[in-house]
């Protein structure tokens, strides 16, 4: 009886690590990074049209940007950021946007930190911390183009009922 202890108990460690094993094979890995999209829009509050392509969009209808009465799709670059890794977009206006991964957070979320420069110059937008929901997009706005103003958005994965 003695004897059959140690042999239970190396059974019992034998399948302890062999589910452990299992379990781990089975865990999925951790997401490489996440796809996205930004968005480079030329928008003047004259009269004119709304690109077709925004209009799936519902914060380019509200405030702020309903003083827009024209609005066109310039680009919308796709991007694949990793945490900590930069990515850079340029801009038709020479400046770029430089995007920068932070977390994926446990709720699904994005933090992000962004900023907009022109190589050698100051920076017009130094650094901005943003969360961003899956598949709803961040807008800065604001800088000058082609009499207009350039909408910049950021768009990160898909919503969760897409």
């Amino acid at each position: 009886m003695t004897r059959r202890i140690p042999l239970v108990v190396t059974v019992l460690v034998l399948l302890g690590v062999a589910s452990a094993s299992l379990a781990w094979a089975q865990t999925p890995a951790a997401p490489d990074g996440v796809e996205g999209e930004v968005l480079i829009v030329l928008a003047r509050r004259e009269a004119g049209t709304i690109d077709p392509r925004l209009s799936t969009v519902p914060a380019l209808r509200r405030s702020p940007f309903d003083m827009f009465h024209s609005m066109s799709l310039l680009s919308s670059p796709r991007v694949h950021l990793r945490v900590g890794q930069a990515e850079v977009v340029p801009l038709p206006n020479g400046r770029r946007v430089r995007l920068v991964l932070r977390e994926m957070t446990s709720s699904g979320r994005f933090r992000l930190q962004l900023s907009i420069n022109r190589p050698g110059q100051r920076d017009y937008l130094p650094e901005m911390n943003v969360v961003v929901s899956p598949g709803d997009p961040v807008f800065i706005a604001g800088q000058s183009h082609e009499n207009g103003t350039l909408v910049i958005g950021i768009r990160l994965g898909q919503r969760p009922d897409a």
